[in-house]
């Protein structure tokens, strides 16, 4: 027997208070740096590593109960659609802060952004899988559409997150800590796929 995850933190309840997180982060942030170049990209820099922390949860949760049966693991299966829409929250506030950046200076960077197609796919990849990651939307997209949708998009993000940060290991040896997390999730989600599908069984 399982022992139930508590109900305070289930839901919507996660992308409530994650999201309050996330907006206090940012307005932290520039209260302290500042409104200015070197600020925004303070923020936009936490904001990415949000990002990646909260796709990794949603990335392995269906591996990872495949060979953990625990409370934890119950945990992130059952929220995992929670945790994607709070990490479609954290990239929107993401875009926000590279928006800003393009005003701040005067459209200096307009071209690497606007040129970054890599980037304007993973956004098109997660407007997307949000928009279906509700009932409605779900049942109207297919069960077959809808794993095909989220399963290219969740790899193709895993791939992005991968190469971003991987250039990135330069700038700061705090990557070193976002590429092995994205390493091991990946073989953990490829391992997963050589066990076997476990036979439905009470959970609690």
């Amino acid at each position: 027997m399982i022992a139930p995850t508590p109900n305070y933190f289930q839901g919507w309840k996660i992308v409530g208070l994650l999201g309050l997180a996330i907006a206090l982060m940012v307005a932290i942030i520039i209260a302290v740096q500042g409104w200015d170049e070197a600020g925004i990209r303070v923020a936009i820099r936490a904001t990415a590593r949000t990002s990646c922390l909260l796709f990794l949860l949603a990335f392995i949760a269906s591996a990872l109960r495949k060979f953990w049966v625990n409370k934890y693991s119950l945990w992130l299966v059952r929220n995992r659609r929670y945790l994607g829409l709070s990490f479609a929250f954290s990239h929107a506030v993401h875009a926000v802060t590279i928006i800003s950046l393009l005003i701040i200076t005067s459209g200096r960077e307009f071209n690497y952004v606007a040129y970054n197609f890599g980037g304007h796919l993973g956004y098109i990849f997660i407007i997307a899988m949000t928009a279906t990651s509700f009932n409605q939307t779900c049942a109207w997209l297919g069960e077959r559409g809808w794993h095909i949708l989220h399963g290219v998009g969740m790899y193709y993000l895993w791939l992005a997150f991968m190469v971003t940060f991987s250039d990135s290991l330069a700038i700061s040896p705090i990557y070193v800590i976002f590429v092995s997390l994205l390493s091991v999730a990946m073989g953990l989600r490829l391992l997963a796929l050589t066990k076997p599908r476990q036979s439905n069984r009470p959970l609690a």
